[in-house]
């Protein structure tokens, strides 16, 4: 699950998550991939951790509950719990460049 040409793009056209944890605040992280079941994102100094629950936030969608699922070298993963529609799903990747 690799972002392809996301370097290339200007900051208005990358996607971005607002992630907000039981434990308080949110924070909004730059998607990285994303799939139906979930995504990867860019993730640097959070006191969230894996097993925590989330509500996810995309663009132009309400808060989606989901499960921070691993960290690692400043990457996270984010499990939706209920799968994106592909026809959302189509709008994000496009968003992306994929």
């Amino acid at each position: 699950m690799m972002a392809t040409g996301l370097a290339d793009r200007s900051d208005a056209d990358v996607v971005r998550v607002k992630v907000r944890a039981k434990t308080g605040g949110s924070i909004d992280l730059q998607v990285l991939d994303i799939s139906a079941g979930g995504c990867m994102v860019d993730f640097h100094g959070s006191a969230a951790r894996p097993g925590e629950r989330v509500l996810a936030t995309l663009p132009g969608l309400s808060a989606l509950p989901a499960e921070l699922v691993w960290i690692e070298d400043g990457r996270a993963g984010i499990a939706f719990e209920a799968p994106l529609h592909e026809t959302v799903l189509s709008r994000f990747e496009g968003m992306m460049g994929r």
